[in-house]
């Protein structure tokens, strides 16, 4: 109603009626611009969903690949939105500064300098979204992944360019940034293991031992209920080392992404149960005790 009211009065006044068409035009394109801005980001956030939506649905690749793909998809649509959402928010407040007659040449030659010596100040930033790119161009790792990097281990929760977000066992937000990362542990990309080994007495049969193991493996590949965390049947390996405890025995269940830990807890749970059926022990440390008998000796004259 104000604005009506003061076009109005420009309008029918007249000192003022050669600002009329100022009034009318320029609060109208003013809308139409941020309009067609809002409209833009929204059409580029969908084109961006239907994009990683066909990638995520496409028929022609495996299925460990495609679990891949949906934790990725993720990841990089969020940052592409991000990206194009800042892009066209920019561009955006350069048409206006121009519809308002304001020269724009100026303020990005000065924007420009005031950004070099910005980078030049804060140089892990810029360090910060190079690496945050480079994680996502090379698929290091994206949001769902359980990591480890570094010291620092868990669940990634959140990744953009700058900083990664981990959630640790103990439920501890972990921030991270980009720059920091050089070394990464992913405990979930495609396919995961259970690296299961158990030490036995040497008095068992080693024959039995293995046998035992290679029924426990059968078996819980066989069920349903596992059949799909288990891609492929468990590997018993055999003896790995031999030392003061026993024989060193070790299996490795492939599953997965983020089932070993499931697997693992089941297994060693029907190890034990099937080493008490077949009176297995385990290894023991084995101890000496040396019985040191003192003798009286005479010295002679």
């Amino acid at each position: 109603m104000w604005y009506i009211g003061i076009a109005r009065i420009v309008a029918t006044v007249p000192l003022l009626m050669r600002w009329s068409l100022y009034v009318w035009a320029t609060p109208l394109a003013f809308i139409a611009l941020w309009f067609g801005i809002s409209l833009a980001i929204r059409s580029s956030s969908s084109l961006i969903d239907r994009l990683t939506l066909s990638w995520k649905t496409s028929p022609y690749l495996p299925l460990g690949e495609s679990q891949r793909i949906a934790l990725r998809t993720t990841t990089i649509s969020n940052a592409l939105k991000g990206l194009t959402t800042s892009v066209l928010v920019i561009v955006g407040i350069i048409w206006t500064l121009s519809l308002f007659n304001i020269p724009t040449g100026s303020i990005l030659a000065g924007g420009a300098v005031i950004g070099l010596a910005v980078s030049f100040g804060s140089q892990s930033l810029v360090k910060d979204l190079v690496n945050g790119c480079l994680i996502l161009i090379e698929d290091q790792f994206a949001v769902g992944d359980v990591v480890q990097i570094g010291e620092k281990s868990g669940l990634v929760e959140n990744l953009n360019l700058r900083v990664t977000q981990l959630r640790n066992s103990e439920g501890q937000l972990i921030t991270i940034p980009n720059s920091n990362i050089t070394d990464v542990s992913n405990l979930t990309r495609l396919w995961s293991r259970v690296d299961f080994s158990v030490v036995v007495a040497y008095e068992n049969d080693l024959k039995q031992v293995l046998s035992v193991l290679q029924q426990v493996c059968e078996q819980l590949y066989s069920e349903a209920e596992w059949r799909d965390r288990l891609p492929e049947r468990p590997t018993v390996l055999g003896i790995d080392d031999l030392s003061h405890t026993g024989m060193l025995v070790r299996v490795w269940p492939k599953t997965t992404p983020m089932q070993q830990w499931i697997v693992g807890r089941e297994f060693r749970l029907r190890v034990h149960q099937a080493f008490e059926a077949n009176s297995i022990q385990i290894g023991k440390p084995q101890t000496v005790n040396y019985n040191t008998g003192l003798e009286n000796v005479t010295p002679h004259n």
